[in-house]
């Protein structure tokens, strides 16, 4: 009797196992499990200006700048139809579903440590700033990104 039990309880472990392994596989190839949208044109010049914000504070107060930049880029992915999550872990596994180099920016973001140096910030500030410029870019029609790009070599 005691030898059928442990057979039960091995069968149901590797079960549970096999299991959990065809998840996690599952998970890692699903993708995104919800869609996304270009952010409207409309947030494009308060983004902007909000971006240029934080650049300038940087300066006297560069953890306060490397916060809003996250912020900032929270934002953007929650007007972008991103779930909203409780952990930074959860909305890095959401990035890396829908875009693997907005992932890779939003990392190195989270990298820092109350002991950071202003070099980490300063670097943790330019990978959110860079997400959220893609993601600005996104949000404008290809025929106005492009008249945009030749006031700015013509200016």
């Amino acid at each position: 009797m005691r030898e059928l039990l442990w057979v039960v309880v091995v069968a149901v472990a590797i079960i549970l196992v096999v299991a959990f392994i065809i998840r996690a596989i599952g998970n890692r190839r699903g993708g995104a499990r919800f869609e996304t949208r270009a952010l409207p044109g409309s947030y494009y010049s308060a983004y902007q200006a909000r971006m240029t914000e934080l650049q300038a504070m940087f300066v006297s107060h560069p953890r306060e700048s490397v916060a809003g930049a996250k912020q900032l880029v929270d934002d953007m992915m929650m007007r972008m139809g991103y779930p909203t999550r409780l952990t930074d872990r959860e909305r890095l596994t959401d990035i890396a579903a829908v875009e693997r180099s907005h992932a890779d920016r939003y990392k190195a973001g989270l990298g820092l440590k109350n002991e950071s140096t202003t070099e980490e910030m300063r670097r943790a500030l330019q990978s959110y700033l860079d997400l959220a410029r893609d993601l600005l870019n996104r949000a404008i029609p290809e025929r106005e990104r492009t008249a945009e790009g030749r006031r700015e070599i013509a200016g």
